[in-house]
């Protein structure tokens, strides 16, 4: 693959309040297949309840809410961010539905158009056998691991990807 595909390739991942329809976005984080990530706390909206921050998640992310209010960028500022970022791009998630809605609740958030779409990274394992998504996933872990973050987990897609174009 060369240069110029490869940095039409993007990996985002979110990070959120919890897994409730009600939960929001409170962090994320994108690379592309090569170069440096990037990610930004978000800011929660005023429309954002705190009913909705969940413990649990926050032990997960280990993202205390007052670091949100300290630290985090502006609905709005992110969604332009984003879109500066990752428009025309082949954008992918590992959890497409999740990262989606959290997409959706912070472009509604921040008033600002979605210009990229989201797929689906499990399709880039699509006729794989599962012998060689095993061997990928256990090399990925070793060099990206998952935490439950966003640059750290949006880096492991990033690993798994060149593993399964690579082999």
């Amino acid at each position: 693959m060369s240069v110029a595909q490869l940095k039409d390739i993007a990996f985002i991942d979110l990070e959120a309040s919890g897994l409730s329809a009600r939960s929001w976005p409170i962090e994320v984080g994108w690379c592309f297949a090569s170069g440096a990530p990037q990610a930004m706390l978000i800011r929660p909206d005023p429309a954002w309840s705190l009913e909705d921050w969940d413990a649990e998640a926050e032990a997960l992310h280990g993202v205390p809410h007052d670091d949100l209010q300290r630290e985090g960028v502006q609905p709005g500022e992110v969604c332009e961010k984003l879109n500066e970022a990752l428009a025309g791009k082949l954008v992918y998630s590992d959890a497409p539905d999740w990262d989606g809605f959290w997409l959706y609740r912070l472009f509604q958030a921040g008033k600002v158009r979605q210009r990229f779409v989201v797929s689906d990274f499990s399709s880039i394992f699509r006729g794989a056998t599962p012998e060689k998504v095993d061997r990928c996933i256990a090399e990925a872990d070793r060099a990206a691991p998952r935490l439950h973050r966003a640059i750290p987990d949006a880096l492991h897609m990033r690993a798994l990807y060149k593993l399964a174009i690579e082999q």
